[in-house]
């Protein structure tokens, strides 16, 4: 918990120079009222979900501190990680390290309204496993009203009732590499038909055109992860009772990452929902290792984490 507000007052206080934090900025200070002077309806600036202009307005009835508003933004977002970490992780300080290596810089110092939005869905998780769908789903729509790709969550529900072995894991990787390979012209074909529908209109514009295809690493990094704790299951039973969900979302995060391959920075986004779940599938590996051996799975783990960490930072 003290890790968590650390990093969320890191966060609050970050330099306006991080992409998407000078929209931000302009956004709360001209552009959202206070709840006195909400008189009418009025439409945010710089993105669309109301839920999120909401938590603008609250703050700007307060203060017209930026980094307040952003320390706000940040505390709800740990709030729920917090929730998440606690519930899954079988270590949690480790699943903050994989969070903070590979998601933190993205989903707390740039795509804000995304990091709330995931970290809502991460904790409601949960109720998968127990079946409780009224509640997936109403967390689903609290979380949908701060970003739209929340909507993604919604067939994980669906998937998760299918009674996935190891085969069709295997079977399922090769079928999407098999589209990603042969038949990219048809997923791109069908993306830029259905883009608007789907709010991702800006992903497919010719300033997000790189397309890594196949080629990205990123697509094997997460099979390699997929394979082990699929292949461990018997091992990785015993690290939390959500282990089927945990795997079959990550398996879905995976498909829809090699599957919209032709969109680099698409299907990074939008696999990225479920990604996260490597907060408790990394440290949870290193369960896997006879004790005696475990060492070497922290060590490997922490060169891995503080390499990915490394390339994040200077990526921005």
């Amino acid at each position: 918990m003290a890790i968590c507000l650390v990093l969320a007052f890191l966060a609050g206080n970050r330099d306006i120079s991080w992409a998407d934090t000078e929209v931000y900025v302009m956004s709360f200070l001209d552009y959202t009222p206070t709840l006195s002077d909400l008189t009418q309806y009025s439409q945010p600036f710089g993105y669309a979900e109301m839920g999120f202009y909401y938590i603008g307005v609250v703050v700007k009835t307060f203060t017209s501190n930026v980094a307040i508003y952003f320390l706000v933004v940040a505390l709800l977002s740990f709030f729920f990680l917090y929730k998440a970490f606690d519930k899954y992780c079988l270590y949690p300080i480790f699943g903050v390290c994989a969070y903070v290596s590979r998601f933190y810089l993205n989903r707390n110092f740039v795509q804000i309204r995304a990091g709330l939005s995931y970290a809502i869905i991460l904790m409601a998780v949960q109720y998968i496993t127990k079946r409780d769908w009224k509640r997936f789903f109403a967390w689903v729509f609290v979380a949908y009203l701060f970003h739209h790709s929340a909507i993604i969550a919604v067939p994980l529900y669906f998937l998760c009732m299918l009674d996935i072995k190891k085969r069709h894991i295997v079977m399922g990787l090769g079928m999407a590499f098999v589209i990603a390979a042969f038949f990219s012209n048809v997923v791109r074909s069908m993306v830029a038909d259905n883009a608007s529908d789907l709010s991702v209109d800006t992903y497919v514009t010719e300033d997000y055109q790189r397309d890594w295809g196949l080629a990205n690493p990123l697509i094997y990094f997460q099979t390699f992860l997929l394979l082990v704790y699929t292949f461990t299951e018997n091992r990785m039973r015993l690290t939390t009772s959500h282990y089927l969900t945990i795997r079959n979302a990550y398996f879905y995060s995976t498909l829809i990452l090699i599957t919209l391959s032709c969109y680099t920075t698409l299907s990074g986004r939008v696999s990225s929902q479920f990604a996260t779940l490597e907060m408790v599938i990394i440290p949870s590996i290193a369960y896997s290792f006879l004790k005696r051996d475990r060492w070497i799975a922290y060590l490997g783990m922490g060169a891995a984490l503080t390499a990915i960490f490394y390339l994040n930072y200077y990526g921005h």
